[in-house]
């Protein structure tokens, strides 16, 4: 404002004057040319004009807002008087500051004062332009790590969105004989935001040539938090949280712990699938029967780390369906760390409903899921639950411990009662053992182990699964259901080695009661940067079955990656050289040159590469890909063409993401099911943030994942 500009003009004029003993006064005639009648007063006390200034706010020494506009006013008496900041109760709380339990700090405060906080103080220095504000420790709010403080939580806009990811591939091979295929997917995942609610379903197409389509629905639900008791309530179809039993799918009731409303340190994780892929293939994932997601990847090395959480427990089922026609099959084994909470934080879900199975000729049951746990003293943690439904009913009690630098142990046992169809009711237990520590050399170390001691024991799944509508089902699902699992083992570890890259190592393994069946997958991999940009990585995995009769199957794949950049280190868009290597013990091993890059301001990412098989027959032994990714302010295509002299795969993808709110429509790419609606109306065309090809509309608005 004016008289800002001027009180900064005539303090910085006089300040060499300040410090003489000599009275001055100011004539205002002089200023401005005698046009304008100016209060000069304070100036003739030696004090500043009240105002706004852009200031810059530390809070306890720490910087945390710049160039904010404050507002300030005069008070105290006489000579004493000095400026003090009008800030909101909104401004304090995102400062750090507790004001609950102040109330001359109300929420609605526009023109709170600092000092009304005993032992705080408010120091504003005019000619440095910083406002320094000093509260005592017991008026701060708990540093959190990766979460706002409550009070500056909403719910967001109305709206509605829609995310979409749809491929399609063609593949057709002429040889000795001719033969064609085609598949699609589509994923859709609709929502409304309606005050504190929020509706979301997930949905899956997939068609095959000698099948035809199939809709299935993952998911739909609505729900809410309940802030209060950092709580979500969901109602409609959707999974038990699977902390202390199984995941299961379920549709109905539930109220559960929103670990969201706590510091990201206590929050579950996602799991992440990785596996070696011969060449271009088609990887599609699935948990507890629902297809959780289905893309195509390049030969080589691969990892899927974007999956939806649907529930703690449930292992992941991971179909490679290779170019050549061959598939690849294991299992990802999915299990929470052990359980160790925090001394006081309690953690629970209750949810109740009927069960809902993958097989659609499975009959309707009621089902209630209760899990409990609860941090203790001594660093321990008590946790348990009941499962109940037609045919089936289990309890289950554990303790964790948590034992310092030697990391968090956790035992549990579960005691059940089941019934399959046209079988008698069983009984049986399950003992889990679970091991997680990181280190201070940044080793993370987990490990699963479960034990079967009789083989009564059956979960809630498999058992309702065999009651189906039609006997052809039962005993079809029943002949696949009749394993009786002894033990099942899993182990991952994983060490950063400095400048020298990371290794990794992971393992399981499962056994029968009543069967020879077994299955095992082991692998190892190592990557690092080489001078900066280069990159090396290599793999190794082995799958191992064993069946009924004996018979054993081992599949193990090694696999070398380098990638060299070609147009200099330091180069903002560089193009990349690439070798890799993938060797089959029992098949022929490959070479494949290639080169990548990106372009269009990094919107559009293209990959060609030349392949050749030693173990393949006449010519297929080489073959050409090539793969491109165009993301745009509007969505994200991708395309893919392999071919060699008797087959040629091609396909097409789309990925975006639409939300319609008061503003319109506004179409971006996928970013995840938190957004925030940028706008900047009338300026198109406009770079948001770092992600490439994230630009504004025609209509100057954009989407941005959080």
């Amino acid at each position: 404002m004016k008289y800002s500009l001027l009180a900064l003009f005539v303090s910085a004029a006089l300040l060499p004057l300040s410090a003489s003993a000599r009275h001055y006064t100011f004539n205002s005639a002089l200023i401005d040319g005698g046009k304008g009648n100016v209060d000069v007063s304070l100036f003739n006390e030696g004090l500043q004009l009240p105002g706004t200034y852009n200031v810059t706010v530390t809070v306890n020494g720490n910087t945390v807002d710049s160039d904010v506009a404050v507002p300030f006013r005069l008070s105290g008496e006489g000579k004493q008087r000095t400026l003090h900041p009008c800030l909101t109760a909104e401004q304090l709380t995102r400062y750090g500051v507790d004001i609950s339990g102040y109330p001359a700090l109300s929420a609605d405060a526009q023109c709170a004062d600092p000092e009304s906080i005993p032992q705080a103080t408010a120091d504003f220095d005019f000619n440095r332009q910083q406002l320094s504000l000093v509260f005592p420790p017991q008026a701060m709010l708990p540093v959190l790590k990766g979460i706002a403080p409550e009070t500056l939580w909403d719910d967001g806009i109305p709206a509605l969105m829609l995310g979409w990811d749809a491929s399609t591939q063609h593949s057709e091979y002429r040889g000795p004989w001719t033969y064609r295929s085609d598949s699609s997917y589509v994923r859709l995942q609709p929502g409304l935001n309606l005050g504190p609610w929020r509706l979301r379903n997930a949905s899956t197409w997939q068609k095959n040539s000698s099948q035809p389509g199939k809709w299935q629905s993952a998911w739909t639900y609505a729900e809410r938090g309940i802030n209060s008791l950092k709580s979500r309530l969901t109602l409609g179809e959707s999974y038990t949280t699977g902390n202390v039993f199984d995941s299961v799918p379920f549709r109905g009731v539930m109220l559960a712990s929103d670990e969201n409303m706590v510091p990201s340190d206590q929050r579950d994780f996602a799991p992440v699938v990785r596996g070696i892929a011969r060449t271009q293939a088609r990887v599609e994932v699935k948990q507890n029967g629902y297809t959780m997601t289905s893309t195509t990847v390049p030969a080589g090395p691969f990892e899927i780390n974007d999956l939806p959480s649907v529930g703690s427990n449930g292992d992941l089922q991971v179909t490679v369906l290779e170019s050549d026609g061959s598939r690849q099959e294991f299992t990802v084994p999915y299990n929470v760390p052990a359980v160790a909470l925090r001394r006081g934080y309690l953690k629970y879900s209750v949810a109740g409903g009927q069960y809902r199975s993958s097989l659609d000729n499975v009959e309707t049951a009621p089902v209630m899921s209760a899990e409990l746990a609860y941090g203790l003293p001594w660093n321990l943690t008590g946790y348990g639950g009941v499962q109940t439904a037609e045919h089936y009913q289990a309890g289950s009690a554990g303790l964790g411990i948590m034992l310092g630098v030697w990391g968090a142990v956790s035992v549990d046992m579960t005691q059940a009662r089941s019934q399959r169809y046209a079988q008698d009711w069983q009984n049986g237990q399950r003992w889990r053992l679970r091991y997680s520590n990181t280190l201070d050399t940044g080793t993370s170390l987990s490990m699963v182990s479960e034990e079967y001691a009789t083989e009564g024991y059956g979960g809630l799944s498999e058992t309702l699964d065999t009651w189906c509508d039609s006997h052809s089902g039962c005993d079809r699902y029943g002949s696949y259901s009749s394993l009786r699992q002894r033990n099942r083992t899993s182990v991952y570890i994983s060490q950063p080695l400095g400048g020298m890259g990371t290794l990794s190592l992971n393992g399981s393994r499962q056994t029968y009661h009543n069967d020879r069946t077994s299955n095992s997958s082991w692998g190892a991999s190592y990557s690092t940067s080489l001078w900066g940009r280069a990159f090396l990585s290599l793999n190794w995995s082995r799958n191992q079955r064993t069946d009924r009769n004996g018979r054993q199957y081992d599949d193990s794949l090694t696999s070398l990656y380098l990638s060299l950049p070609l147009n200099g280190w330091s180069s903002e868009n560089p193009v990349y050289a690439t070798y890799q290597m993938n060797n089959r013990v029992h098949g022929d091993a490959s070479h494949e040159l290639g080169m990548y890059g990106d372009t269009l301001d990094r919107r559009l990412h293209w990959d060609v590469r030349e392949r050749y098989r030693d173990g393949a027959a006449g010519g297929d032994k080489a073959s050409s890909a090539l793969y491109l990714d165009y993301r745009g302010a509007y969505g994200e295509m991708t395309g893919n063409y392999n071919y060699s002299s008797h087959q040629q795969l091609s396909g097409v993808g789309l990925k975006g993401q639409m939300l319609v709110t008061g503003d319109g429509v506004t179409s971006g790419q996928p970013q995840g099911d938190t957004l925030a609606l940028v706008e900047a109306p009338g300026v198109s065309g406009a770079q948001v943030g770092s992600w490439p090809g994230v630009r504004t509309d025609f209509r100057g608005y954009t989407t941005l994942g959080y």
